[in-house]
């Protein structure tokens, strides 16, 4: 969150940092916190996991923060006079993670107050500790791609199995966010995997191949611009059938990339005046959010060779899509 000062510090405008701290909580983004929901439920039950995957700047990170934030807040049950819970533990996975550099990364994510030096036996006990007397109920491992077999090689093993013994020890619920080859990565160990094949949730960039699509899409982009509305910004209408075919041949679907493309037009603008397809050209060509794109803007061609585009972005979309979860 940037304060006042920061505001004016870095020259932003008040709406561009308020919309760069906004989320909209779209059909996908609730179904991904839906299963999380689902898959913390099963603490104490058994150990259990999620996975969590998408390209990046699908909102991962968002869709974590979001339920962490939620769950705590409707929980009454943190603090005591004997106990203080720690119910959640949000860890981002370390590059080649040995097992000692992870569980030395997962206390320090949490409110552990020891040293993280020792031995890995050493530091098994601390984690152990740590998960019992504060309750541990979720761990979340964030940028679990990191796991790469031909990353880590002879590590992964000893990661692996160490999380495969702390759902079935501590009964923990286990969600894995991260790209798709993190997916490829982790199906290769059937053990592990078995543990996140009942619960798994891909993100994928918005498309505009179907009514449904085109219906999700354009639901996502009214919130856009109905959150901007609400901050004095027009917006030029963005979920009609055109708009949305120029938006994705821009951007991909990608929401991380629209939300960018805003910001920039945004800040270009006059204060008070209503941003243009113009304004969006005027962004774009300040951006390499599409380098395939070379000079080609999608606000300011014609709309015949902005479909032509579409159609060739959808093709080499799909074809990525089968790549991406190909564990061959």
């Amino acid at each position: 969150m940037i304060d006042g000062d920061n505001q004016n510090h870095r020259g932003l405008k008040p709406t561009t940092v308020a919309f760069a701290n906004w989320r909209t909580r779209h059909e996908r983004f609730k179904q991904a916190v839906d299963d999380i929901q689902h898959t913390h439920a099963m603490s104490g039950v058994e150990g259990v996991g999620m996975l969590l995957m998408g390209i990046p700047g699908l909102g991962k990170s968002s869709i974590l923060a979001s339920y962490i934030k939620h769950h705590l807040a409707e929980r009454d049950d943190l603090e005591s006079p004997g106990r203080s819970k720690e119910p959640i533990i949000l860890v981002s996975v370390p590059a080649e993670p040995t097992l000692k550099t992870l569980i030395q990364e997962i206390l320090l994510a949490s409110n552990y107050e020891g040293s993280i030096k020792g031995t890995v036996g050493e530091l098994k006990q601390k984690l152990n500790e740590l998960i019992e007397k504060r309750g541990v109920e979720l761990l979340i491992f964030d940028e679990f791609q990191h796991f790469l077999r031909e990353q880590a090689k002879s590590n992964t093993r000893g990661v692996v199995n160490h999380i495969k013994l702390m759902m079935d020890k501590h009964k923990l619920a286990v969600v894995m966010a991260g790209t798709p080859a993190g997916y490829r990565s982790i199906a290769h160990y059937d053990e592990l995997y078995q543990r996140f094949a009942l619960r798994q949730t891909r993100l994928a960039p918005f498309q505009i191949d179907s009514d449904e699509s085109l219906q999700a899409f354009g639901s996502y982009l009214k919130a856009c611009s109905g959150f901007l509305k609400r901050q004095g910004v027009e917006l030029v209408p963005l979920a009609t059938k055109e708009m949305m075919v120029r938006v994705y041949v821009a951007t991909k679907g990608i929401p991380r990339l629209i939300a960018g493309l805003i910001k920039v037009a945004l800040e270009s603008a006059e204060q008070g005046k209503v941003i243009t397809q113009k304004d969006l050209a005027n962004a774009f060509a300040k951006t390499s959010m599409n380098p395939a794109l070379k000079t080609f803007n999608p606000f300011s061609a014609p709309y015949e060779r902005v479909l032509e585009r579409a159609g060739a972005a959808q093709k080499k979309a799909a074809s990525e899509d089968l790549k991406s979860w190909d564990i061959h």
